[in-house]
Parts: C-alpha cells; sequence; structure tokens
C-alpha cells in the first residue's frame, strides 16, 4: 500500500489532496499528468507497457495512441525531472514502455 504522502527526492506528492509540491510550492499538474505520476508511484520499479498505461490513465473507453503517453510523460517529466533530457525518476524501456523509479 502507498503512502498518502510520497517523498520523490526534492518533492512530495500528497495523493489524497492530488498535490505535487517542490519546497512547499505547488507543481501544477493537468488530471492526466496527475494521474500518470500517481500510476508510477504505485507501480515503481515495474516496467509500464504503454498500453498499461493508457488503460489506466486515459481508461479503456478513450482511443488513444502510444505516442499520447510519450507527450504527457514528456511534459510530465519537464515539470518533476531537474534535467528533464537525462531523467532520473521515468525511465524510458525500450520497445516496452516506462519505468519508475523514486
Amino acid at each position: 500500500m502507498v503512502p498518502d504522502l510520497v517523498q520523490l527526492g526534492d518533492l512530495v506528492l500528497d495523493r489524497a489532496a492530488h498535490i505535487l509540491t517542490h519546497d512547499g510550492q505547488e507543481i501544477a499538474l493537468t488530471t492526466k499528468e496527475y494521474r500518470l505520476l500517481d500510476f508510477f508511484v504505485t507501480h515503481t520499479h515495474r516496467a509500464l507497457t504503454r498500453s498499461e498505461i493508457m488503460n489506466e490513465v486515459w481508461g479503456g473507453s478513450i482511443i488513444v495512441s502510444g505516442r499520447s503517453v510519450d507527450r504527457c510523460v514528456a511534459t510530465l517529466r519537464s515539470k518533476i525531472e531537474s534535467v528533464p533530457a537525462r531523467p532520473r525518476c521515468i525511465r524510458t524501456i525500450r520497445d516496452i514502455g516506462y519505468r519508475f523509479e523514486m
């Protein structure tokens, strides 16, 4: 079970309030970005396929492509990674999807 407050380096994810903060300042996340981050946090260290991510974050009834996942990951990385071009938290797993490391 993942706790309501999750420390992600210098970020804090308050899962009960749906808020991500850095040094006490809220980082604005879209609904999709928040759902993606929460899904990653609840599945840390696991390789997640784009299909798994699409089903969880977008829902099975909405038709989206793997590129939609990639775009959402890119915008989330720009908000949580200190160097988005060299991500440490959200790792790309070639031909599969992504893995989240805390």
